[in-house]
């Protein structure tokens, strides 16, 4: 690129961006946001077709991507939700166990859901709980979601113990799983039709993408960054 972009979240606005353990410069000083979030406000401003009236399931909520959505669609049509809403003071965060409240959801009942980074969480079978969320799209609405991708093996854990032995075994955040790079095809491709190869600039331009912050590396490569866009329609099974 001949310019020089300065770099500007397109959640918030902000122009400052911190660091994180060998990610220099990658959280929004003012909304909390990082890079997975900026590729979705991406997609909700470019890609996706969400209005006023749109219903919208966010999962996880970040603090900015939850105000976003709240201005795009308004308050009574969104809808946050978190196995733990306590650590989402002052957002309106409903209780929600994935494991065992997705079969509540209603079928075609929501025009956008988005869960960055919460399947890794999950105590049950994954793959259930995706094609479930399908079901719950309309016709012409849309599942964001991302991932942790770290290498390129695929695993998946799910044990008996108490929390303090599970934190011990699989982190304080407890990641029961990780998406491989090479068997991406193999788990997630095997439920959704999705291209063989992750490509920021099939749908944005390299413009846009530094202007919100997204680095190259996330560009054409699955990270744990990238965001995979799902509809009913893309569901294999």
């Amino acid at each position: 690129m001949t310019q020089t972009i300065t770099p500007r979240c397109n959640i918030c606005g902000g122009t400052d961006f911190v660091d994180l353990p060998g990610r220099p410069k990658v959280r929004c000083a003012a909304c909390g946001s990082l890079e997975r979030a900026r590729v979705c406000a991406l997609h909700i401003a470019h890609t996706l077709a969400l209005g006023s009236g749109s219903r919208v399931l966010h999962f996880a909520p970040e603090r900015g991507l939850q105000a976003l959505l709240r201005d795009r669609v308004g308050a009574a049509n969104y809808r946050a939700v978190d196995i733990a809403p306590e650590n989402y003071p002052g957002l309106g965060v409903q209780p929600f166990d994935l494991c065992r409240d997705v079969f509540s959801l209603p079928e075609r009942g929501y025009d956008l859901i988005v869960m960055n980074h919460v399947l890794e969480h999950i105590e049950c079978n994954y793959s259930a709980v995706l094609l479930r969320l399908a079901r719950a799209l309309t016709d012409g609405g849309a599942l964001l979601f991302s991932v942790p991708i770290d290498g390129d093996d695929f695993w998946d854990h799910i044990v008996t113990g108490s929390p303090d032995e599970k934190a011990e075994r699989f982190g304080p955040f407890r990641h029961y799983r990780n998406f491989g790079r090479a068997f991406i095809g193999d788990t997630l491709g095997m439920l959704f039709r999705m291209p063989e190869r992750y490509d920021l600039l099939g749908a944005f331009t390299e413009g846009d993408l530094v202007r919100a912050n997204i680095r190259p590396h996330h560009w054409r490569k699955f990270t744990g960054a990238s965001v995979f866009v799902v509809r009913r329609q893309d569901v294999r099974i």
